[in-house]
């Protein structure tokens, strides 16, 4: 007698779980995205207890898939991007100590330029990242020339630079065409 009430209330419960209502919680992608983890991160959050998880079929077939609860998924990536904030020193104070614990020698100048206020420190750094990046691709020189663009920057003509070429010159390589290395170009 107590094994069929066990076994009817156990039916009931597992009917109530699967009757509830997933529609308005995360897949295990999305969950990660809210938070700023992978989405191994958000298992193991879930299996930490840390966010309720669950599982349903879309549209009432196919495999079952992870969901997760939105409040818990919103109260983690609240906790994530709520830290202590970093430790600056302020730009021309000296540190007392250096980075081993021992006192300074010689007074160790830190100047951290504070962003201007309302800018996005991110959005500055990835500005100043691509002016760099935009700096170095147009000065960068290429290694070889071809032969047109050797004799533009020789001022030798290209008969002459192919007839050195196919002389054996070391300046010069076959790759297929004549190649001819900036280097040797100028110390003609």
């Amino acid at each position: 007698m107590k094994s069929s009430a066990l076994r009817s209330q156990t039916s009931q419960t597992s009917t109530r779980v699967s009757d509830m209502d997933y529609s308005g919680w995360l897949t295990k992608a999305e969950a990660a995205t809210a938070i700023g983890v992978t989405t191994k991160t958000v298992e193991r959050l879930a299996a930490d207890g840390k966010i309720q998880q669950g599982a349903m079929q879309r549209q009432g077939r196919g495999p079952k898939i992870s969901v997760y609860h939105p409040d818990d998924v919103a109260r983690m990536a609240q906790e994530r991007r709520t830290g202590p904030a970093p430790f600056v020193l302020p730009a021309g104070v000296t540190s007392p100590v250096t980075g081993n614990g021992h006192g300074s020698s010689s007074a160790l100048q830190i100047a951290i330029p504070s962003p201007p206020p309302g800018e996005d420190v991110l959005r500055l750094l990835f500005a100043s990242a691509l002016r760099a990046v935009s700096e170095t691709s147009q000065t960068s020189v290429a290694l070889f020339l071809t032969i047109p663009d050797a004799a533009a920057v020789s001022g030798l003509s290209q008969a002459n630079l192919r007839r050195r070429c196919q002389s054996g010159w070391p300046g010069a390589i076959k790759d297929g065409a004549w190649k001819i290395r900036r280097k040797d170009l100028e110390a003609l």
